[in-house]
């Protein structure tokens, strides 16, 4: 039945008190001229909480479905921004927990970094920030909160401190500052639930270079045409996405390529165009490494010939240390104009006396942490226990020496001299040994020898550098130069 008209029937266009005496259908005629309101219920995580828009890069980054996605290239790509948008995209799933790594907490906090990026995000949504736990909740519709955490790994056993976390999102930022034996361990930290419906995710990001450079580069990096790219690329399983300047619609292209100019070539064409083929202009090169596998107390070297027996025994050689204690006062000097803290580092060796593959040095195992002298005395305790070395030699500067009036009553430890040689001369005789292809590396995965590989790869020679490693094999080439029998003598022990 129709509402009353009121009496005076000439109302203006902006008096809405009509609609009281509108009959149904009227209404439902009035409603449809009218858009639906937009349930703000129904808006995704990255809308609720992310002030910008995904680049397409970043949205292709999104999208994937493979466990493990890499988004690695030139400086400027938007990567960092990337794994946080990554980390929420579930943050509206009841009891949904993600971490971000970084090398430690100053790169946490640098200025446009993740941290900062994070609350420059959230700070005025309904997720709170817990300071002590470097910690985002975000609330959801029924049940427990999401989480996104922030930690780091800054020495091997940071990763511990995981050891009883679950995550369903784990992401690396700038995953070449971190070894390889870190990165693989955080796998065990990656389970969900039945109640925690999301997939399991591990993401990183980075510019070529660092440490990480080798294993990251083996692990991702699939061989292109470079002048063909591709959006994004599949090794494995797993999925490489390039990044490059272009691709931040948000960074000035053309001031940041003009900064990067000035920098050395490898550094510039790592964080300009992103190109993980390009090596440092190094006293070592990738092809003069040589590798071996070892079974049942026997050595095979993995480029032999027909022409060469297939297995060295251990019975046929000298196994031995060297160590660089770290601490010298060239090295204190260092410290105090800003460089990065020496490592104390003990390498042990297999010497060949194999009448086919004489004088070869197998490397057997890399001791490197930054300890006080007390627990650098354990260590060589520890090593001799394990390796039985039959000399330990160890760089003769006041560390050096104080350890073998300590060590010295019960093992066969002594000083090698340095001579006063600068590092490049020292290790002229290892650089001889490596490029005639008499040094070999052991094949396995061990958690070291990534980090032995990029100081052999990336070093120049600068003072600045850190060759902590390279010393303790320029100490196994020469000793071994100078104590191996002579032309047609049998090796028979030690002189």
């Amino acid at each position: 039945m129709p509402h009353k008209s009121p009496k005076n029937n000439e109302m203006k266009l902006s008096d809405t008190s009509w609609i009281k005496f509108a009959t149904d259908e009227q209404l439902k005629a009035l409603l449809k001229l009218f858009p639906k309101p937009t349930n703000k219920t129904n808006n995704t995580p990255l809308q609720i909480y992310c002030p910008i828009a995904p680049t397409p890069k970043q949205t292709l980054f999104l999208k994937q479905k493979k466990r493990e996605v890499f988004y690695g290239g030139a400086a400027g790509g938007g990567k960092s921004n990337a794994l946080l948008m990554g980390a929420l995209q579930y943050v509206h799933i009841p009891g949904y927990s993600a971490i971000i790594l970084r090398k430690d907490l100053p790169r946490l906090r640098l200025s446009g970094g993740l941290l900062p990026q994070s609350h420059a995000w959230f700070s005025h949504t309904s997720a709170t920030w817990n300071s002590r736990d470097w910690r985002w909740t975000f609330p959801t519709s029924q049940g427990s909160p999401a989480t996104i955490s922030f930690g780091y790994l800054k020495n091997s056993l940071d990763k511990f401190r995981y050891g009883s976390s679950e995550y369903q999102y784990i992401a690396f930022d700038e995953l070449t500052e971190f070894t390889e034996n870190d990165y693989l361990f955080m796998f065990s930290r990656l389970r969900s639930t039945k109640k925690i419906n999301v997939p399991l995710r591990i993401r990183a990001a980075s510019n070529p270079g660092n440490l990480g450079h080798q294993w990251v580069k083996r692990r991702f990096i699939p061989e292109f045409d470079h002048l063909k790219p591709k959006k994004f690329y599949q090794k494995n399983g797993r999925v490489f996405i390039p990044a490059s300047i272009a691709d931040n619609p948000f960074v000035n292209e053309k001031e940041y390529t003009k900064s990067l100019q000035n920098l050395p070539t490898v550094l510039r064409e790592r964080l300009l165009n992103g190109d993980w083929r390009i090596q440092d202009i190094g006293l070592i090169k990738q092809e003069w490494l040589q590798y071996y596998s070892f079974d049942g107390g026997k050595f095979f070297p993995l480029n032999q010939t027909k022409d060469t027996p297939q297995t060295i025994s251990l019975k046929e050689g000298t196994v031995f240390t060297t160590i660089d204690p770290a601490g010298t006062s060239a090295e204190k000097a260092r410290e105090t104009k800003g460089y990065q803290p020496s490592w104390s580092v003990a390498s042990t060796w297999f010497w060949s006396h194999n009448p086919v593959y004489p004088d070869r040095l197998f490397l057997l195992s890399v001791w490197r942490e930054r300890v006080s002298f007390d627990r650098l005395c354990a260590a060589i305790e520890n090593i001799a226990k394990k390796w039985q070395p039959k000399k330990i030699l160890i760089e003769n500067e006041k560390l050096g020496k104080a350890a073998v009036d300590i060590l010295g009553q019960h093992l066969p430890i002594e000083t090698i001299a340095t001579r006063g040689q600068d590092k490049v001369t020292r290790a002229a005789p290892f650089i001889n040994k490596l490029q005639q292809g008499e040094i070999y590396f052991p094949e396995a995965n061990n958690g070291w020898l990534a980090t032995f590989e990029a100081e052999l790869l990336g070093w120049t020679g600068l003072p600045q550098e850190t060759s902590d490693q390279i010393d303790t094999a320029a100490y196994a080439a020469d000793y071994l130069l100078k104590n191996r029998p002579q032309q047609g003598a049998i090796f028979t022990d030690w002189t």
